[in-house]
């Protein structure tokens, strides 16, 4: 062991490594006696040395005993790095080192009554708030704005009464900080006592962030005032400010704003989408959308470029309604297909009528996003002009413009429905069968016999993608004329236009579509017989449990899964034994199913004529479903079955199942 000797003179060696070693074995020292070792090792001339020294000190189990030792040098005015060390032990000390703090806080020395206020802002302890509003009064200057920014880091509520009267200091430097402080405490104040240094021009930019923060509806027209103020850090504290009061009383920032157009405060906002600074660009954005002045409208356009800004600017253009983009709209000629793209859209959201012109010409544009804006632009306009132009999309190559066609010629068909009918009917004969099919799916929900003959005859069409159409159309007409359809459409060559009959009928509410779903249960397609099934589960009553039951036989799966499911939810108790027999069925899907049903209904009846034939089924899958069951239903007494199946499962996955619910069940007993 390296005696004390040998330890003072590596702790007092020129060599940085001798004097960190010193310190490791000063480590296996009795801490008592190396404690003062330890302590002036805090002032090393190597920052590697300190730190060693302070990771050291708080490894004592007494550390917190001596917190007065590492308090005392902070007194240490030749050494910085003493005293910064000395600080930063303190801090890790944290509430261990408050009492030790508290007791320095009123000391002689102001550097150090400052050094410890930080500290203990640092730590955080509620303790210090009584001394740091005490500390608001003190002769030193940089004493009290310490106590005031950390009053504010603690976020004190209680010091708010003592802050506001620290302002009436005439130091400009600690009105800052105290304004600071009040905004991160956020506690709502009458303001009036603030107001007062709104003439002061160097504190407005502080006075502004902190009304920001914590002012309501009597700050906003000061902080309107101040959007043209000559200071542009001013200006932009102002806009700030307003839009963090908007997240909180919009209304008032709002009606605030709207009489500005044309006034110096319009001026200074447009002024800041200029900013250097993005969060100031987007407070500029979102309140000029408040203003009425037009002015703003071609410099929000212009930023509708900026990814970060897009958002916003849309928002505050639209707000600014169709007058604006009316305006904007002037400048379509001389305009890119970009700027375009947003006029159309633009366009559309705000119900500018004046903008179909422009609409139709962008329909001719090879830019295939302008053509899509416009066509749905002129969609929301509702416009009947634009009729035959969104009509000859139908047949363009593009899907997306054949989509969003349809979509806006049915928008005008609710305003026009007879005029985009006669538009509509002749193209039923084109030669497009896509064509015929988009006439059919916007025809659907229109009113008329000339609709319902057209529909009937699409029923008849040649090509499945009209029939398909033809039958979801159809379910926008009445129940009865809707179920004569259906049936005719039962018996299509297309399964798909089968499959959407069968689901058609089960929405009709009528028992007279029974008897063709009862026909559906026998087609050769599946998906048809799993429709008709969860159609004749949307109907109910006896008639339908009958025929859902006979489903139970189906060869295939996947409708005998849709039966036990309609039939669980038709009728629970009838079903029960229906779900017992389906534990025999072929299909390991069918089998999980009627387990995940059963274990839901809570009856543990079932489970012993069936507990061998399961836990031992030819499918892991069920042997899985089966083991969860068990556990579910009969919880502990489960234990025996599960770890005799243990010993000869063979699947790792069932294997590792089985593991898991035991080690549940164990613990369950161990708990009860």
């Amino acid at each position: 062991m390296v005696n004390r000797q040998s330890i003072l003179e590596m702790l007092q060696s020129a060599q940085e490594e001798e004097r960190l070693q010193g310190l490791k074995a000063v480590g296996q020292e009795d801490p008592q006696a190396a404690i003062a070792w330890i302590l002036r090792a805090m002032g090393d001339d190597s920052w590697r040395v300190r730190k060693e020294a302070a990771d050291l000190f708080l490894s004592l189990p007494g550390a917190a005993d001596l917190a007065g030792e590492v308090v005392e040098l902070l007194h240490s005015t030749d050494n910085v790095g003493l005293r910064n060390t000395a600080a930063e032990t303190l801090i890790l000390l944290g509430r261990r080192a408050v009492p030790s703090l508290l007791e320095e806080v009123g000391c002689n020395d102001q550097d150090v009554r400052k050094f410890v206020l930080d500290i203990l802002g640092e730590i955080g302890d509620e303790q210090s708030i009584g001394p740091m509003i005490r500390a608001l009064a003190d002769l030193d200057i940089n004493v009290r704005a310490a106590a005031a920014e950390n009053l504010g880091k603690l976020r004190a509520t209680q010091a708010v009464p003592a802050l506001l009267a620290a302002m009436a200091d005439p130091d400009l430097l600690f009105r800052f900080t105290i304004l600071e402080a009040l905004g991160k405490i956020g506690e709502r104040i009458p303001i009036a006592r603030l107001l007062e240094f709104e003439d002061d021009r160097l504190l407005r930019k502080a006075l502004f962030e902190c009304l920001g923060r914590l002012g309501g509806n009597e700050a906003v027209p000061v902080l309107v005032g101040g959007l043209c103020d000559q200071m542009r850090n001013v200006r932009e504290a102002a806009a700030l400010a307003l839009q963090r009061i908007a997240t909180r009383q919009q209304a008032d920032v709002v009606t605030a704003l709207g009489g500005i157009g044309g006034r110096p405060e319009a001026d200074g906002l447009i002024a800041l989408l200029t900013s250097a600074r993005e969060e100031v660009r987007r407070a500029a954005v979102v309140l000029l959308g408040w203003t009425d002045d037009s002015r703003a409208a071609a410099p929000l356009l212009a930023l509708l470029d900026d990814e970060a800004l897009r958002e916003p600017a849309v928002a505050a253009l639209i707000a600014m309604g169709p007058d604006v983009t009316g305006t904007l709209l002037e400048g379509w000629l001389d305009a890119g297909n970009r700027t375009r793209v947003y006029l159309a859209y633009l366009a559309g959201e705000v119900g500018c009528g004046a903008a179909v012109p422009y609409l139709a010409e962008g329909m001719t544009s090879d830019d295939a996003e302008l053509k899509l804006v416009c066509a749905q632009s002129l969609g929301k306009l509702a416009d009947e002009t634009a009729i035959p132009l969104l009509i000859d999309c139908l047949g363009d190559e593009s899907s997306d413009l054949q989509s969003v066609a349809v979509g806006a010629l049915s928008l005008i068909g609710r305003a026009h429905s007879q005029k985009t009918k006669e538009a509509l009917l002749p193209i039923l004969e084109s030669d497009n069968p896509q064509v015929r099919m988009y006439a059919i799916q916007i025809l659907g929900p229109f009113d008329g016999a000339d609709v319902v003959r057209s529909l009937s005859f699409a029923m008849k069409d040649e090509s499945s993608l009209v029939r398909r159409a033809a039958v979801r159309a159809l379910e926008e007409q009445p129940g009865e004329r809707r179920l004569e359809f259906m049936m005719i459409a039962l018996t299509d060559e297309d399964s798909e236009v089968r499959r959407l009959a069968a689901e058609s009928l089960g929405l009709t509410g009528s028992r007279e579509a029974l008897k063709p779903l009862e026909l559906a249960l026998q087609d050769e397609d599946i998906w048809v017989r799993a429709a008709a099934v969860r159609s004749l589960g949307n109907l109910g009553g006896e008639e339908a449990i009958r025929m859902v039951g006979q489903a139970m036989n189906d060869p295939v799966g996947l409708v005998s899964i849709a039966a036990l499911e309609t039939l669980s939810r038709l009728a629970p108790e009838a079903s029960y034994p229906i779900l017992v027999e389906a534990l025999s069925h072929p299909d390991e899907e069918v089998v999980t199913t009627a387990l995940d049903t059963l274990t839901v209904s809570g009856q543990k009846g079932w489970i012993p004529p069936v507990r061998e034939f399961l836990i031992n089924h030819r499918h892991w899958e069920v042997r899985t479903s089966f083991i969860r069951t068990l556990a579910e239903l009969e919880g502990v007494h489960c234990r025996d079955t599960l770890e005799a199946r243990l010993l000869v499962e063979g699947e790792e996955l069932v294997r590792q199942q089985i593991q898991e619910l035991l080690r549940r069940l164990s613990h369950s007993l161990s708990q009860g």
